[in-house]
């Protein structure tokens, strides 16, 4: 019978995951999840915490799977795109805590792109407040697809951002390019999820 530990280890090795970069990804600015408490679960010297439901949503896994081992292991698939977050200042997109379920969303832009991140300020020019970039799913690795694409990235023990990825000097390392500030050279990234649609409004 596997333990929360090994389920955590199982799912993180799949999806590429480091200790570190697992906390940020389930961290947002209300809860702060450490780096000692992904290494005690996966140790299992804490068989449980308050943060597994959001360290289970950074995983795309439901939490009873990950805290108990019953039932299927995936979050189901939504039937709405949700808005995750702002597109700000130097492209990062920041979180929302809680994300909003969109309605009226044709399905098929939401079905292959269901995160949404909105718009803000000017500092995205030629994009507008407002608008709306749908993108794919996140924690799936850099998919052969994103090179030269514009995605929303996840730079290791980094931010979140908006940015054209293309390859760096060395392998494993990325160029992320923006409209309107020099490029980032060289980054470590978690995941990369293409953007497939744009949302004027």
């Amino acid at each position: 019978m596997t333990t929360l530990g090994h389920r955590l280890a199982l799912i993180m090795k799949e999806k590429g995951f480091t200790q570190k970069g697992l906390a940020s990804i389930s961290s947002t600015k209300s809860v702060s999840v450490s780096q000692q408490v992904i290494q005690h679960l996966l140790s299992g010297r804490n068989t449980t915490s308050k943060h597994l439901p959001a360290i289970a949503d950074a995983l795309g896994a439901r939490l009873e799977w990950l805290a108990t081992g019953k039932g299927s292991r995936e979050i189901e698939q939504r039937f709405e795109p949700l808005l995750v977050g702002k597109v700000g200042a130097g492209a990062q997109i920041v979180r929302f805590d809680t994300g909003t379920v969109l309605g009226g969303v044709d399905i098929g832009v939401w079905e292959k792109y269901p995160n949404v991140a909105e718009i803000e300020g000017f500092s995205q020019h030629p994009l507008q407040p407002g608008w709306r970039v749908f993108y794919a799913q996140e924690h799936q690795g850099i998919p052969e697809g994103c090179v030269g694409k514009l995605c929303v990235v996840q730079v290791k023990n980094g931010p979140t951002l908006l940015k054209t990825l293309r390859r760096g000097a060395k392998k494993n390392l990325w160029n992320l390019d923006s409209w309107n500030e020099p490029t980032r050279e060289n980054q470590p990234v978690e995941w990369a999820a293409p953007v497939g649609f744009i949302q004027p409004r």
